[in-house]
């Protein structure tokens, strides 16, 4: 194929099975192909923790427990995801992953991702690939085709990456970032009218975690892309740089709280319940 991707077959009827006698460590394996047809090139240590971490995630969720986990593709050398799907209309040549509807897969910049794993730990990549499955999952849902405005769409997709990572095991960030820091430098200030600000995307992803009063319901997220929100203060407060903020205040608290009661959800958040096909 002209981008170099892999097509890898992957029986539905079975994967369930085989995944729970999987060690923790293979369960990344069998989904990340590069270069040539049928060459397997598994990815750093790192970004092999994060694939894992979230694919426990998803087969823990209420909703997508009985979906198939998109495979992960890495596209070719010196191409970028979105040039390699040019009909995933609400991602941008910066991100790293997307989830490509035409090819039921993730793309992966495998280049740029194994470089932020290296210089930002597990976290930060689990971060650009919470997003694709967050994507795969409004695709499976229908949303983000026109029902949504770009911003709406996005940001929800940002908040349901918060919820995987919420309940994936063993992420932590690096001791020098955030649990936030991934979104608010995610992309340039010229895409805040696609993908929102850094304050929007943060405030998303900390809806997923569990550490708002909003939701990823997708009249929370429109209503977050007009800047609109239940607790416009902790907007505020995202507003300046969570990398500078997150030691002390009330902001820092929250987003080391991780997961905040919030009547009925309880923690940790799970993804809402909408009406999604089995397979995206």
């Amino acid at each position: 194929m002209a981008t170099g991707l892999a097509i890898i077959p992957r029986p539905v009827e079975t994967t369930s099975r085989m995944h729970r006698r999987r060690p923790l460590a293979l369960l990344s394996m069998a989904w990340l192909m590069a270069g040539d047809p049928g060459l397997a090139t598994p990815l750093p240590e790192k970004t092999q923790a994060a694939v894992a971490a979230l694919e426990q995630a998803w087969k823990a969720d209420p909703l997508t427990t009985t979906m198939a986990f998109p495979p992960i593709s890495p596209v070719a050398e010196a191409s970028r995801p979105l040039q390699s799907c040019p009909s995933a209309r609400l991602s941008a040549p910066q991100a790293l992953a997307l989830y490509c509807p035409a090819q039921g897969r993730i793309l992966i910049d495998r280049q740029r991702l194994d470089a932020i794993a290296t210089q930002f730990g597990s976290w930060d990549a689990a971060f650009w690939l919470a997003t694709a499955l967050g994507q795969a999952i409004a695709a499976s849902a229908g949303q983000g085709t026109g029902q949504q405005s770009a911003m709406a769409a996005n940001l929800q997709a940002t908040c349901f990456a918060g919820t995987l990572l919420g309940q994936a095991p063993g992420l932590r960030p690096a001791a020098e970032r955030s649990r936030l820091s991934a979104a608010f430098t995610a992309f340039p200030s010229r895409l805040n009218g696609e993908q929102g600000t850094p304050a929007q995307r943060s405030y998303a992803l900390l809806t997923g975690l569990g550490g708002t009063a909003s939701d990823c319901e997708a009249t929370a997220m429109a209503n977050l892309a007009a800047g609109v929100v239940p607790d416009p203060e902790r907007l505020r407060a995202l507003a300046t740089n969570p990398d500078r903020s997150m030691g002390d205040g009330a902001i820092g608290s929250v987003i080391n709280a991780l997961c905040l009661p919030k009547p009925p959800l309880g923690c940790p958040r799970r993804l809402p319940q909408l009406r999604v096909r089995s397979n995206p």
